[in-house]
């Protein structure tokens, strides 16, 4: 067994070379740590130093990264979060991709901080790991199996007590979009499920049986009590969410006019209250929690009437709601939870897939594709085609061959569709319409791995707030709000603590947190620990310099900037980007080009080399 002087840590990174079927194993370097953290800071200081400039995404050159942070798999509440990181296949840029449940958890009790993975198996593998013992093992027999299949086969013939991080048939394919299934929790955007595919990895499986020491027990174990209490009593999380999961914001965000309708042409779907979160909640048959997560805003749900009687999924979570809902305009709900359960059966990220869809939709309906072109109608508000298509692009087959390649793959190959390709840097949109809100629109710009909400989210400042709320449309102070909240959820992504524990939580908690699991001096002080954020940031930004990020891209789509909106109270509005963009690089220390200068990189430690 490998025993860890660390505290917090567990002290080891395993490096897979599936090249040559080795593996080995290094002590955690202290100074990587201190100034990464973990999480998403292991990933960019390895994937900085290490992966090859401009090497293909789908290269076996490419690295594949599980990293969890010093708060996974501890007493603290939602700690059960871990991420992977790589290039994307989607942006030929950087991509991490955050996720729950169990297998961060149980990779830091097995003696690991983090996996390596280079190189690419001679033939479909299996990564087994139990405490300090690894092993490739045969998965020739997997290869093509759904995600719920290569779950049950590991469970039954190596251990129940597995966890169990996998690819379907869409990462197999190298679907631009593929995610990571682990036990019903995805690693859903930018298409990490395609590097695995690529490297001929089908599945990782990890038990573990090691403890986690804490630097000072007794202090985190008061900080876990009363950041327990904070959960419990917010109307956020300790109602909302565990009454109706991510949905208890879907009403909200269609009456307000930010929900994206017909591939971004509208901003409020007519059709919400056949799908709003009452509808959603009667299909509810438990809920179900993360590791170590009080919240339980996960639930299962299953069709109990109607064609699709007998469906069921984790969730629907809310973006799927949206991504086969509004995006389509449809209003079937059933058709809705039939869509997630494909997703995660094939191993596709839902909102990329209902992205695609969406758009190909709006293409029927310009008549820039016909039925002849996919085979049966795709026209807005038709659930079977939806359907329909969610199998093609799982199985990449027919007219799917070219959908896996994903909206921005896609209008390139159909003449005049460019500008409905509904992406930021190749990474489809998530639901919320930037036109009704300056800060989402700068956020998605900003973004690290393309148009994405997580790594800001200040709709929840701009219409949310339980305190004084920020004007949707005034740009006063959105690039602070945004660069901050990027440093601050890196911190998260880096810890190992879930996104919507923070939702009642804040550097009260964090600092102790972190402090008294580490005995690390930098994590007693809340400067020092957001400054971890903005270097792993800054990093990042460098990488993505690097593979040929410019100015230029840090854009919306041009509907967006000329088509004003429509529907809803925010109709008529467009995005003024540029002064916002401006506005962010000052911010930031970053010269008008969206360089770090010099001064910051040295104010952040960073060898920009």
């Amino acid at each position: 067994m490998i025993m860890s002087q660390w505290n917090g840590y567990a002290g080891h990174i395993i490096d897979v070379n599936l090249d040559h079927g080795t593996t080995q194993i290094h002590p955690l370097d202290s100074e990587l740590a201190k100034d990464f953290m973990g999480g998403k800071g292991f990933g960019a200081k390895i994937l900085f130093d290490e992966l090859d400039p401009h090497c293909p995404p789908l290269s076996p050159r490419n690295i594949l990264i599980f990293a969890t942070g010093p708060l996974t798999g501890t007493f603290a509440p939602s700690s059960g979060r871990f991420e992977v990181c790589t290039k994307s296949p989607a942006t030929g840029l950087w991509l991490d991709s955050n996720c729950g449940g169990f297998f961060g958890p149980e990779l830091k009790m097995a003696g690991f901080d983090a996996i390596i993975v280079r190189g690419r198996a001679s033939g479909p593998k299996i990564l087994m790991i139990d405490d300090h013992d690894s092993e490739l093992k045969d998965a020739s027999s997997l290869w093509g199996q759904n995600t719920i299949a290569t779950h049950r086969w590991i469970k039954e013939n190596l251990g129940k007590d597995f966890r169990i991080a996998c690819i379907g048939p869409a990462g197999e394919k190298e679907v631009k979009f593929a995610s990571i299934i682990s036990e019903y929790r995805s690693i859903g955007r930018g298409g990490a499920g395609a590097v695995m595919g690529s490297k001929n990895l089908k599945a990782i499986a990890v038990k573990g049986s090691q403890g986690i020491s804490m630097s000072d027990p007794d202090q985190f174990m008061t900080t876990c009590l009363e950041a327990f209490n904070e959960l419990a009593i917010h109307p956020d999380t300790g109602g909302g969410r565990q009454k109706y999961g991510t949905n208890v914001i879907l009403s909200c965000m269609n009456e307000a006019g930010i929900h994206p309708t017909r591939n971004f042409q509208k901003g409020k779907f007519a059709g919400d209250q056949d799908i709003n979160e009452e509808k959603i909640k009667m299909n509810y048959v438990r809920n179900r929690a993360c590791f170590g997560c009080p919240i339980y805003c996960s639930k299962i749900s299953k069709v109990t009437e109607g064609k699709y009687r007998g469906s069921f999924t984790e969730g629907p979570e809310y973006e799927s709601v949206w991504a086969f809902g509004a995006q389509c305009e449809n209003a079937n709900l059933g058709a809705i939870i039939q869509a997630e359960y494909l997703c995660d059966l094939y191993g596709m990220d839902s909102i990329s897939a209902g992205n695609v869809i969406g758009y190909l939709m709006e293409c029927f309906e310009k008549e820039l594709l016909t039925e002849s072109d996919v085979g049966f109608p795709l026209s807005f508000g038709d659930d079977d085609g939806m359907i329909k298509a969610l199998h093609l692009m799982g199985k990449r087959e027919g007219p799917g061959i070219l959908w896996g390649e994903g909206v921005k793959g896609i209008s390139t190959e159909i003449q005049g569709a460019e500008d409905l390709a509904m992406h930021v840097k190749g990474l489809e949109l998530p639901a919320y319409d930037p036109r009704a809100s300056t800060g989402m629109a700068l956020a998605y710009a900003t973004s690290d791995r393309g148009g994405c909400h997580l790594r800001s989210w200040p709709i929840g400042e701009e219409l949310l707030a339980h305190r004084q709320r920020m004007d949707l449309f005034s740009t006063e102070f959105k690039a602070e709000l945004v660069k901050n909240q990027q440093d601050l959820f890196c911190v998260i992504n880096c810890c190992g603590l879930c996104l919507f524990a923070t939702f009642a939580l804040n550097l009260k908690q964090i600092v102790p947190f972190l402090h008294s699991a580490t005995g690390i001096e930098a994590f007693s002080d809340s400067e020092e620990i957001l400054k971890v954020g903005e270097r792993v940031n800054n990093l990042v930004r460098l990488f993505n310099l690097r593979e040929g990020l410019t100015r230029e891209l840090d854009t919306l789509p041009s509907r967006f900037l000329i088509e004003p909106l429509q529907g809803g109270p925010c109709q008529g509005r467009v995005a003024d980007l540029e002064p916002l963009i401006n506005e962010y690089y000052m911010v930031r220390g970053w010269d008008r080009d969206g360089k770090p200068t010099k001064k910051k990189l040295k104010e952040l430690a960073i060898d920009g080399d």
